[in-house]
């Protein structure tokens, strides 16, 4: 199992990796937890292992470079291949091809200058959120609402070395849609209210946010969404599992924010939360998707 790394998201990772390394142990496979930023080429190397379960979020394992060094290890591993991480991982590339092909997605703006408020201000309208193209969690997330916002934010962006992108700040009610080997899971609907969006204290620590499954939608609405949700995911090549976070808009349209293709799996994890409600639990979840590595 590999986890922790040197990404934003290490915290994180450390903590789906100790799940997904439990659950495996539960299930009766002879698992090892590897922690990436310690001279993990050296453990792999000297062992034999037979599959790697990616557990590393961010960076170190959704950007495609981790899958590369697999399979030019010729050692199979959880989860979408280089293509499909490295396309998924940068928000800008993951929004030109969504729109290409016909997908809805928030407005944005790249943004490459600290004096270009008055520009985006004028694209997206105020307040917009303001976020770095490559980091996951919610990290380096925030919503402006004015210049001196725009020029505070922006300056601490910079010290991600990344792209940074505007987005429209939309008020439709968010879900996400887990894939999984094939099938998209039922709909969850996430009700982050007691903040101004679903950030990174909400996602992995706050008891205040809720998520509702079943979402509530209307049948019908609710499949004619998962079948969106998965014609993305086979747009992107996405492989084994993974996630698809969205808005829902008036006309009942899913308004794709991300593509995760290592989403977390921790006790508010959401993918595991999906499952569950079609009788999988967390070790049979952690199994399967081990059983659908490939190389």
């Amino acid at each position: 199992v590999l986890c922790g790394g040197y990404s934003s998201e290490r915290e994180i990772s450390l903590i789906t990796g100790k799940a997904v390394w439990q659950a495996l142990l539960n299930k009766n496979i002879d698992a090892y937890r590897v922690d990436t930023k310690n001279r993990f080429l050296n453990q792999i190397t000297e062992n034999d292992y037979a599959s790697a379960w990616i557990a590393l979020h961010g960076s170190d394992g959704e950007d495609g470079k981790i899958q590369s060094l697999l399979e030019i290890m010729d050692i199979r591993y959880t989860g979408s291949g280089p293509l499909a991480c490295s396309l998924t991982m940068n928000k800008l590339f993951t929004k030109r091809l969504l729109l290409q092909n016909g997908f809805k997605t928030p407005d944005f703006k790249l943004v490459t200058h600290i004096n270009q408020f008055e520009k985006v201000a004028d694209l997206l309208k105020t307040p917009f959120v303001l976020k770095p193209c490559s980091q996951g969690s919610s990290i380096g997330v925030s919503i402006i609402e004015n210049k001196n916002d725009f020029e505070k934010e922006f300056q601490a962006l910079e010290k991600f070395n990344d792209w940074i992108i505007a987005e429209s700040y939309l008020l439709y009610s968010e879900y996400t849609a887990a894939f999984l080997n094939e099938k998209i899971l039922p709909l969850i609907k996430i009700d982050a209210s007691h903040e101004h969006f679903y950030n990174y204290e909400a996602k992995y620590f706050s008891d205040e946010t809720k998520y509702i499954c079943p979402s509530g939608l209307d049948p019908r609405v609710e499949k004619r969404i998962q079948k969106r949700c998965f014609n993305a995911c086979k747009l992107f090549a996405i492989r084994g599992w993974g996630r698809i976070d969205f808005f829902i808009d008036q006309n009942d349209e899913p308004v794709i924010l991300e593509i995760n293709t290592v989403p977390g799996m921790t006790t508010h994890s959401l993918v595991p939360m999906a499952a569950s409600e079609i009788g999988i639990d967390f070790d049979q979840l952690c199994f399967d998707i081990l059983e659908m590595s490939a190389v």
